[in-house]
């Protein structure tokens, strides 16, 4: 099948026909951090499961690993699912407001 459509149309529209999207206004999605703690031999099924993609920060002390998860809101109870599921030896700590510096993007 040929492609008969013009390459004029594909081209830029002129300045005063683009659409003008001022009005729209970008909510970054609110972040939390969840602190969790759990034994030093669970940290790589921590890092290999799904859950490894929110870890911003780990910090092993003694014989145990303090994770910290960056988590959107909408994801809390997915993340508190799969924590209960696939670590139960982890401890679940604080749920804190992540805050971003306006210089962060």
């Amino acid at each position: 099948m040929a492609l008969t459509q013009s390459l004029d149309k594909l081209s830029p529209q002129p300045a005063s026909k683009q659409v003008q999207h001022s009005n729209v206004i970008a909510f970054p999605s609110a972040r939390a951090a969840l602190l969790v703690t759990l034994p030093h031999a669970h940290l790589r099924a921590l890092l290999h499961s799904p859950l490894g993609v929110y870890v911003i920060n780990t910090e092993t002390v003694r014989e145990e690993d303090r994770v910290q998860l960056d988590i959107a809101r909408e994801d809390l109870h997915f993340t508190l699912h799969m924590l209960l599921t696939t670590l139960p030896a982890a401890t679940i700590g604080p749920l804190k407001r992540r805050v971003r510096h306006p210089s962060a993007r």
